[in-house]
């Protein structure tokens, strides 16, 4: 960057810099493109022979990193570097690099637009310096291989931070969760702090206001951070569907719905153009209060200062402690505010009038530390609730003390409340633990246990407590995802999990699938953890302390097992051909206090269902170790292995067939539908045509009547018949009664286009009489 600087005292451009041949030695690597941490691909050139300076002479030989951008780009690089990579690339060309200059000046080029691209460098190398990419921790393969990746913006417009021109390529927008975020509330709340503290005070206490130079610096220090708070409060990220947005527009949008600006605007009111006529420092025990009074708008600022406080009491891992101290500083300022609002009654009622008021005679009165040490003293009783100051004698008095009062037992007692809870959650956790010890202890003094053994169950409740603090890890964890969870227990198992072999090498979501069903178990000296012979149910993992395998005879020790040691995988693989009948093979006994991971047989084979690779290998151990012992057999598992390939065969097979019916079935519930549809559709087209063909039919009811008057004239005929035949028609009747047909349903009526012409009459009477009947009944 002093190149640079040094470059424009002597109207050196960089145009001649960017058309400078460079030097094809041997040295001279072919130009590589690469990705720019803002998007844009660049290519890296590398020349290492000197070159003349801008006096002649030579400067000392370097390595010297050029970049240059590609025209297009949009275009992606056939190779990128890794980002830690890149970020000492980009460290070694800010340390390295060297650009030598030319005497020839071009003078098109003018120096305010170099020194416009050279102050464009600076802020973007500060802006890779202050986003804190420049410092990166050693990586860890182990943790990097299981942890999440890092989430990038989508590249959707409204969540991408677009760049001000006028502020030379800074972000405006602001990521709340980011720490740089929490420490710039840190620093607002100080101000506002200050604010609370001092201008109340010196609005009061006219000694305090003095020191005019030292309060203006601090004001508009204070003043200044407003303003850069307001701009920062503006353009915050806030989550949208999950996403932070980072378009500056819709920020500030967010931002003015939002009743925050109400505030951040009365906060920065300009209210100090009152000194113009009421100047600072002018007060005195006859003229109060001073004229710092008008800065009581800054207080307006306080939600910030009270984001602060939530967010630290998150992120704190002693929200408990913390709380408290926020409780104190409340009080304190409570009190504080009291004590200016008492010294400021005894002015408006006059020093020394009376005993309840602030006597100022006297050279110890006269001193700013006695009056605020005896306000404060005065404020603190008062608020308590104590009540040991002097008896006031007016009414004003009378009220601003009882006033006082209820404030105090409202106030202090709510405050007095949340700390005795605060205090007794923070010994919550020893509680509940020595009541457990209680009960364990009253139990084993009922059951008469041996006193050997109860010292042994208290040394282990000693130990539990001094290595976790009795803490339930489950419950604590209950309410994150499985996901959290997992990483969770890889981070604090970190240095157990890197020294298992099978865990190495097993993909990572077998590792979150193990992690989560690991229990911790704890074992005093000389337990043994598994006997040779046993039933194998669950296999070990060593997280902390030492064991022994040892004979049967329990003195001869075969082998010590140390943390990340595991053992017991032989019994709970059930491999076919296992002589021992998945039994353990050995005796494990503790030497000191150990913490196991245990892993149930049950757990491990439903986590080795879906990763049958981590399986063989398992496997491929356990038959190894078989191996070498002498108890595996060969024949049994290679009959076994068989089977079980044609058994994987044959369940592969009827998948297949089961995805094929299953396919044909959907086929066919698919023309089910289709054809569903279509009769649906053609019985609409007839109940169409029904209703037409009703509607139609509904216009000739009329010469219907007609037709049946006719009839029943007709009858009128046979009314001669003899008797026996007249009693055989009526009986028919009765027995076969004809059935009554509805308006539109009739034959002979509505359906006929004849209707209107005489119907022949049939041969026999009884038919006709049947037929009139008919027509009759209708």
């Amino acid at each position: 960057m002093w190149t640079y600087i040094i470059a424009a005292a002597r109207r050196d451009t960089r145009q001649s810099i960017n058309t400078r041949k460079r030097n094809t030695s041997s040295n001279t690597l072919d130009d590589q493109p690469y990705s720019y941490r803002d998007g844009k691909p660049f290519t890296l050139s590398y020349s290492g022979p000197p070159h003349p300076g801008p006096s002649g002479s030579h400067h000392r030989s370097k390595t010297r990193v050029k970049r240059h951008y590609s025209r297009s780009e949009s275009s992606t690089s056939p190779k990128t570097l890794s980002p830690i990579q890149l970020r000492a690339q980009y460290k070694r060309q800010l340390e390295e690099t060297v650009e030598p200059f030319d005497e020839a000046a071009n003078e098109d080029n003018t120096n305010s637009n170099w020194m416009q691209r050279q102050f464009s460098r600076v802020t973007r190398n500060l802006r890779y310096r202050i986003s804190g990419e420049g410092s990166s921790k050693t990586p860890d393969w182990f943790l990097d291989k299981f942890a999440a990746q890092t989430f990038t913006d989508p590249e959707e417009p409204l969540y991408q931070a677009k760049r001000s021109k006028l502020l030379c390529g800074l972000k405006l927008a602001f990521d709340p969760t980011l720490p740089g975020h929490y420490h710039w509330l840190a620093v607002v709340s100080l101000a506002i702090l200050y604010n609370m503290v001092f201008v109340i005070g010196r609005a009061v206490f006219w000694e305090l206001d003095k020191l005019t130079s030292l309060w203006f610096v601090l004001d508009y220090l204070c003043d200044a951070i407003y303003v850069f708070d307001t701009i920062v409060h503006i353009h915050e990220g806030y989550l949208e569907q999950g996403l932070m947005v980072k378009d500056p527009k819709m920020l500030r949008k967010h931002y003015l719905k939002s009743v925050s600006w109400r505030y951040d605007l009365i906060s920065l009111l300009p209210t100090d153009l009152a000194y113009y006529w009421w100047i600072p420092g002018t007060c005195d025990a006859n003229c109060l209060p001073c004229p710092v009074i008008v800065r009581l708008n800054r207080l307006f600022r306080l939600p910030r200062m009270w984001e602060w406080f939530d967010r630290t009491e998150t992120a704190t891992s002693y929200p408990n402690a913390f709380r408290i101290c926020k409780v104190v500083m409340a009080i304190l300022v409570l009190i504080h505010w009291n004590a200016c609002l008492y010294f400021a009654i005894s002015y408006a009622i006059g020093f020394g009038t009376d005993n309840w008021v602030y006597n100022i005679t006297g050279a110890r009165n006269e001193t700013l530390a006695h009056q605020y040490i005896y306000s404060f003293y005065w404020s603190t009783l008062t608020l308590t609730t104590i009540g040991e100051t002097p008896q006031p004698e007016i009414d004003a008095e009378y009220l601003f003390v009882v006033g006082d009062f209820l404030a105090g037992v409202l106030i202090f007692a709510t405050i007095v409340g949340n700390i005795g809870s605060m205090i007794s959650n923070m010994n919550v956790a020893r509680v509940e633990f020595q009541n457990k010890m209680d009960g364990v202890k009253q139990y084993m003094a009922f059951r008469k246990v041996s006193g050997e053994l109860e010292a042994r169950v208290i040394r282990w409740f000693a130990y539990t407590w001094a290595q976790s603090g009795a803490l339930d890890e489950e419950n604590v964890l209950s309410s994150l995802p499985d996901k959290l969870k997992a990483e969770i227990a890889i981070r604090v198992h970190l240095d157990t999990l890197r020294k298992v072999r099978i865990f190495q090498d097993c993909e990572p979501g077998l590792l979150e699938a193990l992690v989560l069903k690991l229990k911790l178990q704890v074992f005093s000296p000389g337990d043994y953890i598994c006997r040779k012979g046993d039933v194998g149910k669950e296999m070990y993992i060593v997280k902390r302390g030492r064991l022994q395998v040892v004979a049967d005879d329990g003195k001869t020790v075969l082998a010590t097992l140390s943390a990340g040691s595991v053992f017991g995988e032989v019994s709970v693989l059930e491999i076919a051909g296992n002589r021992t009948g998945n039994r353990r093979t050995a005796n494990v006994r503790a030497l000191g206090y150990s913490d196991l991971f245990c892993l149930a047989k049950r757990d491990l084979w439903e986590a080795l269902a879906d990763y049958p690779d981590a399986r063989a290998t398992l496997t491929e151990r356990g038959c190894q170790l078989l191996r070498k012992d002498g108890l595996l057999d060969e024949a049994v598992f290679e009959n076994a292995q068989t089977t079980q390939q044609s058994m994987e065969e044959t369940v592969h097979k009827l998948e297949t067939t089961v995805d094929m019916l299953n396919n044909r079935l959907q086929g066919l519930l698919t023309d089910v539908g289709e054809e569903q549809a279509k009769i649906k559709q053609r019985i609409s087209k007839i109940e169409l045509r029904f209703m037409e063909t009703e509607d139609e039919n509904t216009d000739s009811d009329d010469l219907t009547s007609l037709a049946a008057s006719d009839l029943r004239s007709d009858v009128g005929g046979y009314s001669e018949l003899p008797m026996i035949s007249a009693y055989n028609t009526s009986m028919h009747l009765l027995t076969h009664p004809m059935p009554v047909r509805e308006r539109g349903h009739s034959l002979s009526v509505e359906r006929s286009s004849g209707l209107l012409n005489r119907a022949p009459e049939p041969r026999s009477k009884s038919l006709r009489l049947k037929r009139i009947h008919k027509d009759t009944s209708k």
